[in-house]
């Protein structure tokens, strides 16, 4: 006679199954994920025309150099804030007493120079530049023609403010160490160049300051 079901369960409960272990299952949805993204991104820049670039080619890029004007043009414009709003703030002195910052914008315009020379046909402005001082020629119009180039704008633009920043610090300086009023001369340096630097010299002759004499900095010999 046979055993009812439920006693035979009780006395031989069935064996387990052992599940083969799989060290790598829970890794697999992630691959697949990482595979159909890739898949996706290819097929993204494809449809819009797109090629695949490296990080070094886009240092070396169009984009680049538009990216570097743009911060060649706003840069610098906190620190001509400083020298104008507060000449005599602590923190001005702090930021602006040494040449850290022309240090950085310089920087930034030998990357636009360094980047436009890599460019194809990055020394076309070169060869062309010596018509602007050709006497017998036509500079203005060479100077002109240059400017279809945008790494040579791009280079020119940096080239032009860092300068005005760095001619607008020193105004600011012989300001501070002979008392001379500078807010309006570094305004006018900002906005068109060297003008400011001859509204400075007018305010020094009018306040009987006299002109500026050499090159001595803050707290040198007298």
């Amino acid at each position: 006679m046979a055993c009812p079901r439920v006693l035979s369960f009780a006395l031989c409960p069935p064996t387990p199954k052992l599940r083969r272990h799989q060290p790598y299952a829970r890794l697999r949805p992630w691959s697949v994920q990482q595979e159909r993204s890739s898949q996706t991104s290819s097929s993204l820049a494809a449809l819009l025309g797109m090629d695949t670039v490296s990080n070094s080619d886009l240092l070396t890029s169009p984009e680049a150099i538009k990216q570097a004007f743009s911060l060649a043009t706003f840069l610098p414009q906190p620190f001509w804030g400083f020298l104008i709003l507060a000449p005599n703030a602590k923190i001005t002195r702090q930021i602006l007493g040494d040449y850290k910052v022309p240090i950085l914008l310089s920087l930034v315009h030998l990357f636009i120079v360094s980047d436009s020379i890599l460019q194809p046909g990055g020394t076309a402005p070169i060869t062309e530049f010596s018509g602007v001082f050709d006497p017998a020629g036509a500079p203005q119009q060479s100077m002109m023609g240059m400017m279809r180039y945008p790494s040579f704008v791009s280079e020119e633009w940096s080239h032009v403010l860092t300068w005005d920043l760095f001619v607008g610090r020193w105004i600011w300086l012989d300001g501070l160490e002979r008392g001379v009023f500078t807010p309006h001369s570094t305004l006018l340096c900002n906005l068109i160049g060297p003008p400011g630097l001859l509204l400075h010299v007018f305010t020094s002759l009018v306040t009987g300051k006299g002109l500026p004499e050499g090159t001595q900095s803050e707290g040198g010999e007298d």
